[in-house]
């Protein structure tokens, strides 16, 4: 049986038809189950607590990457498998797992092809893509060494599943987490100049690890956590590998 966790703003009239959409797909593809629509008077935690009273094996949010992130962080080494199905904005999470509309995800449901992935802990919090920052003054400390950014990288963080366009890919079934810094695009002089010197454009640098701590050089800085909610340094993390059973489609980012 499935639980269907509705966010408390998908109640919002211009999701109306949306909804009744999903209701309908959930049916006729036989997956359906108990629908809970989030308000003041619906706790989010007594749901999660009730359905593993009941023994539930699966439980859908429905909603954007906050909808997301907080059934997520409830189901953390759970026997429970999530599924998603996104609406609403903004829905990175849903992308990064092959999820691409809410028709979509109904018949991705269906298949229920489930992939345990591991989840990064930050400050005692969790996050599923990424902890990043664009601050220069951020120090990544891996005990036996530091690394700082250079002034040049557009990108440097922590990742679980990296959705930036890099030559790399990161796994979030590997039990590993990779630090990468990313150099600024030179532009097309640039590129030029560089081809005529016979140099070499510097390219990403990527550092697996299973846990770090950020620090800063001055004052605390905000990193970003799952592009959606910020904290500041120093922050302390690490990997939980296949902490999270989640239901994923075929066009998933990942392996």
């Amino acid at each position: 049986m499935y639980y269907y966790i509705f966010d408390i703003f998908t109640s919002q009239k211009k999701h109306e038809k949306q909804l009744q959409k999903i209701e309908g797909l959930i049916t006729e593809l036989g997956i359906n189950g108990k629908i809970y629509k989030l308000n003041v008077l619906k706790n989010l935690e007594d749901i999660i607590e009730e359905a593993i009273d009941n023994g539930i094996k699966n439980i859908v949010a429905v909603g954007n990457d906050q909808t997301v992130s907080k059934v997520a962080n409830l189901l953390i080494n759970k026997k429970i498998v999530m599924g998603i199905i996104p609406l609403g904005e903004p829905n990175v999470l849903a992308g990064a797992l092959g999820i691409n509309s809410y028709t979509e995800a109904c018949k991705i449901i269906s298949a229920r092809k489930v992939a345990k992935l591991d989840v990064g802990k930050v400050n005692g919090q969790y996050f599923l893509l990424s902890v990043e920052s664009n601050d220069k003054n951020i120090i990544f400390d891996f005990k036996n060494y530091n690394i700082n950014p250079l002034n040049n990288n557009r990108i440097m963080g922590v990742y679980n599943i990296n959705i930036d366009q890099l030559d790399y890919k990161s796994n979030p079934c590997d039990g590993l987490m990779e630090v990468i810094f990313a150099p600024n695009e030179n532009s097309w002089w640039q590129k030029l100049t560089q081809k005529n010197q016979g140099a070499e454009q510097t390219g990403i640098s990527i550092f697996p690890t299973k846990k770090l701590i950020l620090k800063h050089k001055k004052k605390p800085i905000q990193i970003n956590i799952d592009r959606q909610r910020v904290l500041k340094t120093p922050l302390e993390i690490e990997v939980l590998p296949k902490n999270l059973s989640v239901i994923v489609g075929r066009d998933r980012i990942f392996n």
